[in-house]
């Protein structure tokens, strides 16, 4: 049994699978494309154009609850602080 094929015949056989691989990859790359555009279209633009970071809602909402518990720690110590201060002048007197 001889293998009697010549490089023609190899490259006829081999040519429309490249193509075809060619043309899969090039759609690919383009689904991708495609999709990444969607991707950055969706998302919230984070630095503006002036190139000032801005807020995200997730983390502007994480932020004002943040500072709200501040605050109210802060009204709580200033409260004790007051107290304290009254109950020294009382017992100075």
């Amino acid at each position: 049994m001889e293998f009697d094929m010549n490089w023609t015949d190899v490259l006829k056989a081999v040519i429309p699978i490249i193509v075809a691989s060619l043309a899969w990859l090039l759609g690919q790359v383009n689904d991708f494309s495609t999709r990444l555009t969607k991707i950055e279209g969706a998302m919230p633009a984070l630095i503006t154009k002036e190139g000032v970071p801005t807020d995200s809602p997730i983390s502007a909402e994480r932020r004002a609850v943040l500072k709200e518990g501040l605050m109210n720690h802060i009204n709580e110590l200033q409260v004790k602080v007051r107290l304290l201060e009254e109950r020294e002048k009382l017992g100075k007197k």
